[in-house]
Formats: C-alpha cells, structure tokens, sequence
C-alpha cells in the first residue's frame, strides 16, 4: 500500500514538473493575454472598453508600468493612465485584434524580471477601411508571483 502510495506521488510529481509551463512560455502568456484584453471588440463602447481593461491590467499590468505608442500619442505612466490611453485607441479603431506573430524573450538569471521583443499584427478597421500594421513591440516584465508587464513601447507600422 505504501509503496502504491508513494508510486503514485512520484509520478506525480514527475508529470507535473514536465507539463509545468516554463518561465518564457509564462511570459508569452502573460502578452498574449495584454493583447486580447487591449482588442476593440466590435460594439464597444466606452465603457465595456473600459471596464474590460481595468479589470484585466489589475492581473498582468504593473501598477506603474510605462507605455509608448507614439501613433496613438499615448505616452502614459500607471495602471489608470494605460487604461485611459488602451481604452482611447477604440476611438480610432471600430474593431481591431492583436496577434503576436514572435516574440523572444531573455529572463534574468534569477528569472525575476524579462525582455521580450515581439512582432505583433494589428487589423482592424479604421475609418471603415480594413487595416493591418505590423509592429515591433518591446516589453519589460517582472515576477510579483505572476509576471507583470511594466514597459510598452510601440514602434510606428512597418510598410508592408
């Protein structure tokens, strides 16, 4: 019985440490989840826009994380200040998705703070039209139990 017992734990044990996220594929998550929360869904209105984001930043969004998208003149500094900025890009876009297509990553040697550069596409429709930007995007993250995005900067479109 024991010996069943302690089987049991060990594989376990075992399979939990092999089907266990690493730490940069945590990270990835963690920016997948910012670019589906900042999305402007179609039939949005401010307020669910708003809404949508605070309640999703408070879980991955630091509370003095910085944001560069000069496209958007959004240059802000805190969680309030993002939501505002995410929340205004729904007044240049009726519908827009974010996908990133790669993204690298460099954790610290104590995995407690990340890089990651990404190529995300954004479509969406501006003005009626059907638009697609690619951009580069550099984030900075750290570890407060769950990684936290603090830094955003946005390149301008690349030209297709």
């Amino acid at each position: 019985m024991v010996v069943g017992v302690s089987v049991v734990a060990l594989a376990s044990s075992v399979t939990f440490l092999v089907t266990r996220p690493s730490e940069e594929q945590r990270v990835v998550a963690t920016l997948r989840r910012l670019v589906t929360i900042v999305s402007v869904k179609d039939g949005d209105t401010l307020f669910s826009r708003a809404g949508r984001i605070r309640s999703g930043a408070k879980e991955i969004v630091d509370d003095g994380i910085r944001v560069d998208v000069p496209d958007l003149n959004v240059r802000v500094t805190g969680r309030e200040p993002f939501v505002d900025g995410a929340t205004k890009a729904g007044l240049v876009y009726q519908s827009a998705s974010a996908e990133i297509v790669s993204v690298d990553v460099l954790l610290d040697e104590a995995k407690t703070t990340a890089k990651a550069d990404a190529v995300v596409v954004v479509t969406g429709l501006h003005g009626g039209d059907r638009r697609l930007d690619k951009r580069r995007v550099h984030f900075l993250l750290r570890k407060d139990g769950d990684w936290k995005v603090t830094t955003i900067d946005v390149a301008t479109a690349e030209p297709e």
